[in-house]
Parts: structure tokens; C-alpha cells; sequence
């Protein structure tokens, strides 16, 4: 226990430190978002979170690399992430440059550490699904995918971070329960991580003077870890969950990933269009402060992680936990994405984004902030 708590504590007080010492230097070499156009944040505010978060993940290594055997390999991508997020926080990177540094994250992860999903599970309700020689590129897909997911979530504070810890917190719980504690010390280091951050950014009058955000150099790190313990936690001969199962761990992310691509293909634009359209700009126009986006996420990210994981450990079918959340995203899209419920206003004028993050070429520091 003693050292569990070590574990949690010591990325949490690093990555606080980091928050703190790495001001000035983000105002000397220019890492601040400013307000401007879609940014509706209040002030100068430092991208720093993505950094302090590594170096708080790389130093409570200490205590998680033992029982990680390819964390060599997740740690090369981790860096590759980070570092390219952020160069793109500070000189907004062309797509292409954007793009390889994920692609060289998902290459580490599937041909370094050969960490690939083999199968999707029993989704059609029958054996196995393999993939067979389509594992390697639906692996690869899966990676870009979530990388910039939580790239485009990251739009309103304390989001991508909450949804994140929450994640983590129910792949934790399905390791316990599934009694696989390998995962485990690697899980409380990036939750600590994460704790340290949202001190920062979460949404609260006595957090502003000291605001900070993640930029890409967070959200995309983030993607990429959490898309890789989900793919080696669903995966092998005794997964913790099925793949389905983190669907629904990561549902609002994917929804609105997807939702977003859907409402502009429909609009007659580029599925990689930028626009103000996404779940928390919803939320704000709707009257709920940036505190109340936060807490609504939350919320939401709880649920659909609960009926993911509670439902596979209930003995709840691959196929009907992969309708039901087909169902509940179709509910979403209406809801939230297409304008018919909750009111939007016109992508069409908002043009592509500028200096935001990507590959799915989109949101990101430049796209965001709200104040509280």
C-alpha cells in the first residue's frame, strides 16, 4: 500500500512542480495561447501541461517500468508525441510533419512492442472475429484515431483531462477485478499525472491566476497511452475487457470525433473541417459555464465507462454491449451533433482551423478556451 501510495503521490507532486517552473520558460520561448478568434479563453495563458504531465510520468518510472515490459517502446512514443505537440503548440506544424510523428508513435507501439489487436471480440454474436493480416493497419488506425480524438476533445478546460483520469480509473478498477496487477503501477502513475494537471486546469475561480493548458503535446500523449493500454488490456489470451468494452470507456470522445465528421460531410465540407460544433462549444451555448462542460463530461464519462465495464464483467454479450453503444451513439449525433435537439451554429463560417491540433486536422489550443 505504501508504495501505491508513492506511486500516485510523486507524479502528482512532479508534474505540479513542473507546472510551476516551466511558466517562465513558456513565456520566454513563446508557448502561451492568446485569445483570438474561436480561442475564447480570458488572458495569456501557458501550454505547458502536456510538458509537465511527461516529465511527471517520466520520473515515477521509477516505480512502473518493472512492470511494464515494453515501456521502453511506450516511452519513445510518448516522446515523439510530445515533443512534436509541442513544436506544433509553438510554430503550428504543417499536417504531414503532424502526421508522422503519430505515425512513428503507432509504428513503435505495433512493430517495436508488438503491442496489435488480433480481434475485435464476439461483436456479431458469434466465435472470435479475427483480423488475421489486417491487424497491423487496424491497430495502426485505431492509434491515429484516438490520438486525435483527444486532440479534438481537448476544447473546453478540464475535459480531456477528466475524461482521461476517468478512463484510467476504470481500466484500473477492470485490472483488479480481472486480478491482473501489471498494469497497475503504470495506471496510478499517469492518474497522479493527470491530478497534478487539473489542478491547473480545471475550472474554478481559484485556479485562474495559475491557469494553464495541456496543448497538443498533452492530448495527443494521452491519446496515445490510453490507446495503447486499451489495446493490450482487450488483447492476449486473458484480456481484462473485451475491445468493445473500451468503446464505451471512451465513448464521448469518439462520439463527438465521429459526430463532428458525419454533421460536416452532411454540410457539403471536409470531414477535417474545423468548426465550433463540438460537444463542450454545444454545452456553452446552451448557458452551462465552463465549470458546469466539465462536470457534464465527467458525469457522462462515468456512465458510459460504467456500463462498458460492469456490463462485461455481468456476463453482458459483445454484440449487445456493441449495439447498445452504436444506439447511444446514433443518440449523441441527434442530440448534440446534428442541430436537431440542441441548437448550433452554422460550421460553414467558421473556415478551417488555425494552429490547433490535428490530423484529423482540427481543434486544439488555437480552437479553444472558454473561461469559467
Amino acid at each position: 500500500m505504501p508504495g501505491r501510495i508513492l506511486g500516485l503521490a510523486l507524479p502528482l507532486l512532479v508534474t505540479v512542480l513542473f507546472m510551476f517552473a516551466l511558466r517562465p520558460f513558456a513565456r520566454s520561448v513563446g508557448l502561451i495561447d492568446r485569445p483570438g478568434g474561436r480561442k475564447m479563453h480570458i488572458g495569456d495563458i501557458p501550454v505547458i501541461g502536456g510538458l509537465a504531465m511527461f516529465a511527471g510520468f517520466l520520473i515515477s518510472s521509477i516505480y512502473s517500468y518493472q512492470s511494464f515490459p515494453d515501456y521502453p517502446y511506450l516511452l519513445a512514443g510518448l516522446a515523439v508525441l510530445v515533443v512534436i505537440g509541442m513544436l506544433d503548440d509553438r510554430f503550428d506544424l504543417p499536417a504531414p510533419v503532424r502526421f508522422i510523428g503519430q505515425a512513428c508513435a503507432a509504428l513503435l507501439m505495433v512493430g517495436g512492442a508488438n503491442v496489435v489487436a488480433t480481434h475485435i471480440g464476439h461483436v456479431f454474436f458469434g466465435g472470435v472475429v479475427q483480423l488475421g493480416w489486417f491487424s497491423d493497419i487496424f491497430t495502426i488506425t485505431i492509434v491515429l484515431t484516438a490520438i486525435n480524438a483527444f486532440n479534438m476533445f481537448d476544447g473546453s478546460d478540464g475535459v480531456a483531462g477528466i475524461q482521461a483520469m476517468i478512463g484510467l480509473v476504470f481500466m484500473g478498477f477492470a485490472c483488479l477485478m480481472a486480478g491482473q496487477m501489471g498494469p497497475i503501477p503504470l495506471i496510478v502513475s499517469m492518474i497522479g499525472c493527470l491530478l497534478g494537471f487539473l489542478i491547473f486546469n480545471w475550472p474554478s475561480n481559484r485556479t485562474k491566476p495559475m491557469r494553464a493548458f495541456m496543448g497538443d503535446a498533452g492530448s495527443t500523449m494521452l491519446g496515445f497511452l490510453l490507446a495503447w493500454l486499451a489495446i493490450d488490456l482487450s488483447q492476449g489470451a486473458q484480456p481484462v475487457f473485451s475491445p468493445v468494452v473500451v468503446l464505451w470507456i471512451f465513448a464521448l470522445p469518439i462520439f463527438d470525433l465521429f459526430s463532428s465528421m458525419v454533421r460536416r460531410v452532411m454540410n457539403g465540407l471536409s470531414p477535417f473541417h474545423g468548426d465550433s460544433d463540438h460537444l463542450h462549444h454545444v454545452l456553452r451555448r446552451e448557458g452551462l459555464s465552463s465549470r458546469k462542460v466539465a462536470q457534464a463530461v465527467a458525469l457522462g464519462a462515468f456512465a458510459s465507462a460504467a456500463i462498458g465495464v460492469v456490463g462485461y464483467r455481468t456476463g453482458v454479450p459483445d454484440g449487445v454491449l456493441c449495439l447498445g453503444w452504436i444506439a447511444t451513439g446514433v443518440i449523441y449525433h441527434v442530440v448534440f451533433g446534428s442541430g436537431l435537439v440542441l441548437g448550433r451554429r452554422t460550421s460553414s463560417a467558421d473556415g478551417p482551423l488555425v494552429g490547433g491540433p490535428r490530423v484529423s486536422l482540427e481543434a486544439g489550443p488555437s480552437a479553444k478556451r472558454h473561461s469559467s
